[in-house]
């Protein structure tokens, strides 16, 4: 066997097994964002094809057309795999695609040493002590292209932290933005080399070898620029989410307590009538002495009608909760849904009326909204209190399949309108974590069964 033959198999060996390996990196870099592994599998099994036949194919292909296939076919696989959050797809494939680019710049400036101290040593002359250093060389290159590879995607998934959250059309284009600016630096350097080359028939840094120093410091600002796009992401996603939860939070605290102030203003005036009680009394019984009885019960229906009518009929030890309650239990039963309370508010302890009502509020609520779409639904809502440990439970119809968001443990919105829907967990789960607690939720059968769980101190 001839040494160019060798050399073939030497390339095509070590270049596959290259691939192998980035495959595996594409599979663990998609892992977090999708539900099933089989997804990641399959997109790094679409990167390890589409790379392989780019390889083999006999017409020579520049990495300006070989990367942009790439990404379409990586892209395109990933969507069919799992229909959902297209645009996140799209920037992730641009994403992984621009790691792999960065890792083969950024290896250019050890290349040089590596090669210079083996296969291209001027004191190793032997043909076949060349060929070996020379893949000895290739293989630690392609491991720091890889290790490279690997720390790009743990620092991406640590910045990325809210993985599984909707990206929108309006995100995507202007995060990715960035983006076509390096990528349009790249297409200039390598345009700059190959002018050049077929120019002087020599390669840019041989004459320059600075050049190398130039791409590999291009592709270290590309991954910073990269990591700073997901991380602003993440921080507009997350600022604009505490916005719009306070907002929710003030909004309901002000609902309830325009109810407060109305139950004090009813309370007020029972008060006030209960101290004229003694007055109502002695004039019934003074024309009931008289036998003046039509003029009694006129009397009494004016007084019966001088009480403040009240929808308040639950019983539940603070009025606060006796207003969400009755207000919840008034819904449910307009929308022919059977309301069962059972619910007592914490006799001892120290709790923020504000803060049960609004898990009250926020849990009946997202409950007569699913029970609504079955057929003789049941709202059911209780506590338990076991030494600090205060439970808020409540029971609810529910005719679909309850999905859970994998980075929060909440269930995903099922509203149309994602960006403004799906707070009110959050906010409840929030006040538990105030109480050093925590919320849980779970389907059996046509049931959802919502516990909140708080930690009141004495």
């Amino acid at each position: 066997m001839t040494l160019d033959m060798m050399q073939k198999i030497g390339d095509t060996v070590v270049v596959f097994c290259n691939l192998l390996v980035s495959a595996s990196l594409v599979v663990r870099f998609y892992n977090p964002y999708v539900k099933k592994i089989t997804v990641a599998v399959i997109t790094g099994i679409a990167y390890f094809a589409i790379m392989a036949i780019l390889y083999i194919c006999p017409v020579p292909m520049s990495g300006l057309i070989a990367y942009p296939l790439g990404v379409i076919t990586v892209c395109s696989i990933s969507i069919l795999a799992e229909k959902k959050n297209i645009p996140q797809k799209i920037f992730l494939a641009l994403t992984i695609y621009m790691f792999l680019w960065i890792s083969s710049e950024m290896s250019l400036l050890p290349w040089k040493g590596i090669s210079r101290i083996t296969f291209m040593n001027p004191k190793i002359r032997d043909g076949m002590q060349q060929f070996i250093l020379y893949y000895i060389a290739v293989t630690l290159l392609y491991i720091i292209q890889n290790a490279l590879r690997y720390l790009e995607i743990i620092i991406s998934e640590k910045v990325y932290y809210r993985k599984n959250e909707h990206m929108s059309w309006r995100e995507f284009i202007l995060f990715v933005t960035p983006y076509v600016a390096i990528i349009a630096g790249y297409w200039i350097f390598s345009f700059l080399s190959d002018a050049y080359f077929n120019t002087v028939k020599e390669h840019v840094s041989d004459r320059y070898p600075i050049y190398d120093g130039l791409r590999g410091l291009f592709g270290f600002i590309a991954f910073l620029a990269t990591i700073s796009v997901i991380y602003s992401y993440q921080k507009i996603k997350q600022s604009r989410d505490d916005q719009l939860q306070s907002a929710l939070v003030s909004k309901q605290v002000e609902e309830l307590s325009v109810h407060v102030h109305s139950i004090e203003k009813l309370y007020a005036e029972i008060r006030g009538i209960k101290h004229d009680i003694n007055d109502h009394i002695m004039v019934l019984g003074n024309l009931l002495e008289k036998g003046d009885n039509a003029s009694a019960v006129t009397y009494l229906n004016e007084w019966h009608d001088g009480f403040p009518a009240t929808d308040i009929n639950a019983r539940t030890g603070n009025p606060v909760t006796d207003i969400v309650i009755s207000e919840k239990r008034r819904e449910a039963e307009e929308s022919g849904i059977e309301f069962i309370d059972e619910f007592r508010y914490p006799t001892t302890g120290k709790v923020e009326a504000i803060d049960i009502a609004v898990i009250l509020n926020n849990a009946l609520a997202n409950a007569v909204t699913a029970s609504k779409e079955c057929s003789g639904s049941t709202i059911e809502v209780k506590s338990m209190k076991n030494n600090n440990a205060y439970l808020i439970q409540v029971k609810n119809s529910f005719s679909g399949e309850l999905s859970l968001n994998p980075d929060t443990g909440l269930p995903e919105t099922s509203k149309d309108d994602i960006e403004s829907h799906g707070y009110g967990l959050r906010n409840i789960k929030r006040i538990t974590e105030k109480y050093y607690g925590t919320i849980q939720l779970e389907q059996k059968e046509d049931t959802v069964i919502f516990t909140a769980m708080l930690m009141i101190p004495k």
